[in-house]
């Protein structure tokens, strides 16, 4: 593996620079026929220091090549900042007429510590950046995994960033598949793919990949054929990283040598299964979006179907019946003829709720702050009420204007109807939203929630579908509605606006 020029530079600076301190420091130590203490600390310590610098390049020329022009930067400026100051208190002492015995080895010896104190923070100061680079590197590949919409493509993004960013090339993520209650391969990288015929598959209980899913807990392993439990003790792989990644499955890290990962490694592997586990939740919302989406579709080209059949094909024959009948009772004037013109006018009323109940199934329209009082009168001047009063208290709420008066048309001819021509209605805020209520018979609790289910009535001129269609118009806003006993024993309807509109 050939270093950049920068790094091979480097390397050569270091070595050089090494070796050149050493040689003074071995003359300075062979100078002497005898080896006292003062010369042990001011030329052996020394030279044992620069054969160190020396070596600093040859350990790190394979291992870490990135590091060697930071380290010989640090390297340079210790040495250079020692050397000067251990120079300028030789030359001080010169002017001064005071003889510094061997002057050039304390300036030796001063450039050699500060060169060994200049790697050591260079170290430091390398793996500081190093480190910080990799989890910069790391969060802009991660952002590409957010534009992944299915599982199969997350995956194949985090094992793709594991091998080409973080450089952990035998990367694989087991998804839980709940048909066969096991940890299924979804997607693994390709340097990993080469080391099995076909990734496994790992059944509860069965493996490390399992102990870690079901207990949540990350696992780091220096040697998996020294560990109870693996899955296959002849396996190639040696060191392994195990992070769940929630109720999704388990993300693996795999080396086949032992000892492969520092504290790095298992830092960015855990922040790449954060990552990978965030963008598996969006990806599963969308799918779920997306299956709920293409339902909605299907179930709105079936009611296109069905208020076709509804406004135009049931209507034809229809409004032929009745034109008939009423050139039958021009000249017949009979109870049958009577009971057949009724007969087709609830006919009527029914098509006409049933268009109503289709056309208010679907989502809410122009939503805006609207007055519940206005739109209470402006409902109530469209129901025959006959002596019935109406009391409202001024409320503002956030609804789509005509979906609402249709939603008090309909409880308003509920009241109406069941409570009598003097029947008094009431519309008023509440501290989570809106009531109506009456002072009619009421609803018993028994019945309370058929009376929302379409077809249901207790009224011979009821067509079940009032209250069916104010509970749909609800629910598209968001809101909830429960029927409880006025004060009065009438009536009482309240509406929460504790959801979110139907989408």
């Amino acid at each position: 593996m050939r270093l950049p020029l920068s790094g091979r530079t480097s390397t050569a600076v270091i070595f050089g620079f090494g070796a050149s301190l050493a040689a003074v420091h071995a003359y300075h130590a062979l100078s002497h026929e005898t080896l006292a203490a003062g010369t042990v600390l001011g030329a052996v310590v020394p030279f044992g220091l620069a054969a160190a610098l020396a070596a600093i390049p040859l350990a790190l020329y394979r291992n870490d090549r990135n590091v060697v022009p930071i380290i010989a930067a640090w390297v340079l400026l210790g040495s250079a900042t020692l050397g000067v100051v251990a120079s300028a208190v030789v030359a001080h002492q010169f002017v001064e007429g005071v003889l510094v015995a061997e002057a050039l080895f304390v300036v030796a010896a001063s450039a050699t510590g500060g060169g060994f104190l200049g790697g050591i923070a260079g170290w430091y100061d390398a793996q500081t950046r190093t480190r910080a680079d990799l989890v910069e590197s790391l969060q802009q590949a991660t952002t590409d995994l957010s534009a992944a919409t299915t599982q199969q493509e997350v995956c194949e993004r985090a094992v793709e960033i594991a091998n080409q960013v973080l450089d952990l090339p035998v990367t694989g993520v087991w998804l839980y598949d709940d048909e066969a209650d096991a940890l299924v391969p979804t997607a693994v990288a390709n340097p990993g793919q080469k080391l099995f015929e076909t990734p496994p598959t790992y059944a509860p209980g069965e493996s490390l990949s399992w102990l870690a899913f079901d207990s949540g807990e990350m696992s780091v392993y220096d040697d998996v054929r020294s560990v109870d439990g693996v899955h296959n003790p002849d396996t190639v792989i040696r060191s392994e990283i195990i992070i769940p990644l929630g109720a999704y499955g388990v993300m693996n890290l795999g080396a086949t040598e032992p000892n492969a990962f520092d504290d790095l490694d298992v830092t960015v592997a855990k922040l790449l299964a954060t990552a990978t586990r965030a963008a598996l939740g969006r990806a599963d919302r969308e799918e779920v979006l997306r299956r709920q989406r293409h339902e909605l579709g299907r179930q709105n080209e079936r009611l296109e179907e069905f208020t076709s059949v509804v406004s135009h094909d049931l209507r034809s024959p229809l409004s032929v019946a009745k034109g008939r009948l009423d050139l039958a009772r021009e000249s017949h004037d009979d109870e049958d003829l009577e009971a057949t013109a009724d007969a087709l006018d609830r006919m009527d009323s029914l098509i006409e709720d049933l268009l109503a109940l289709a056309k208010q199934g679907r989502t809410v329209g122009d939503v805006r702050s609207v007055s519940l009082a206005d739109i209470a009168e402006t409902a109530w001047a469209n129901v025959e009420t006959a002596e019935a009063t109406l009391s409202t208290t001024e409320a503002t709420i956030d609804a789509d204007p005509d979906r609402l008066r249709q939603l008090l048309e309909n409880l308003f001819t509920n009241a109406v109807t069941h409570g009598g021509e003097t029947v008094s209605v009431r519309v008023e805020p509440t501290e989570f939203g809106f009531a109506v209520t009456d002072d009619g018979p009421g609803i018993p609790s028994s019945v309370r929630e058929q009376v929302f289910e379409a077809g249901y009535t207790d009224h011979e001129s009821g067509t079940g579908f009032g209250l069916p269609i104010v509970r749909r118009i609800a629910v598209a806003h968001g809101w909830s509605v429960d029927i409880e006993e006025s004060e009065s024993g009438g009536a009482r309807f309240e509406f929460r606006f504790d959801g979110d509109p139907a989408e």
